[in-house]
């Protein structure tokens, strides 16, 4: 078994030893996309889902991704095998795309830029434990989400937001944060999107919010089990409030002062979102 291995310019490494360049747009302005993916018994969860999101992402940000999917999934197959999981075993793989090296200082895009190129390509693959334990919550009231911008619709290399709340709340004690956008609606996580169980009714913050559209909430949303809606930040000490995303789901048993009473065993939801 092999707790990580990474994949760059069609060569298997060690994670520790994919070098990209100082010139990189992707490390210099945060100009590249990525997608988490699960690997449970030892196949990549729901991987149509996020390879259709990292195009998405492709075309809303104007990067060039152009790959083919069947060499995509050979490559993340091989990798699966390399990590060599036990069937009982989690794992998690890290598909990075960047925009590519950048020309002299500026961050104008060159023409050169707007050609995929598989050289700008790097997976990850990590022997992980998904995480199930309740955690904290404190609402942020340096940041928030822009409900109109491009970039929240996409999971960038950009995490400073995400940074900098999660330093707020645990500054408060806090073990997370939550974030309003600027109409102050509940929106989502430093890191995961929210579920909120009310009157016997699972609900979600609404795309319109300026959450990122996880691929476990649109997964609910197919099977009808979660509904959008508009939500204030106005919690009751008898709500189940959730924090999920790909490799983890927890229930937030602290928002503030308010102390949830209610306890809800959240790999039961998890579980039943990835059958």
């Amino acid at each position: 078994m092999t707790i990580s291995i990474g994949w760059h310019k069609n060569k298997w490494l060690d994670i520790e030893n994919i070098y990209i360049s100082a010139n990189d747009r992707g490390l210099k302005f945060g100009d590249g996309i990525f997608e988490t993916v699960l690997i449970k018994n030892n196949n990549a969860i729901l991987i149509d889902e996020h390879i259709q999101r990292l195009e998405n992402s492709s075309r809303v940000l104007n990067i060039s991704l152009n790959i083919n999917k069947s060499y995509l999934k050979d490559i993340i197959s091989l990798g699966i095998k390399k990590l060599s999981l036990k069937n009982d075993q989690f794992g998690s793989i890290r598909i990075n795309y960047s925009r590519g090296l950048n020309k002299g200082r500026s961050i104008r895009i060159n023409k050169n830029q707007q050609d995929y190129d598989i050289n700008n390509l790097w997976i990850e693959f990590y022997l992980i434990e998904p995480n199930f334990s309740p955690i904290s919550a404190f609402i942020s009231k340096t940041e928030k989400r822009n409900q109109y911008s491009l970039i929240n619709q996409c999971k960038t290399f950009s995490y400073n937001q995400s940074i900098q709340v999660l330093i707020e709340a645990n500054k408060k004690l806090f073990d997370d944060c939550l974030m309003l956008n600027t109409a102050n609606e509940l929106c989502c996580g430093s890191t995961f999107n929210i579920l909120l169980k009310r009157n016997n009714t699972w609900i979600t913050p609404r795309k319109e919010s300026g959450c990122l559209q996880g691929i476990m909430v649109k997964k609910a949303l197919e099977l009808k089990i979660i509904k959008e809606e508009f939500i204030l930040p106005k919690f009751y000490k008898n709500d189940i409030l959730i924090a999920i995303n790909s490799l983890s789901c927890r229930q937030i048993n602290k928002v503030n002062d308010i102390k949830f009473t209610t306890i809800f065993d959240p790999k039961y939801l998890w579980d039943l979102l990835y059958k």
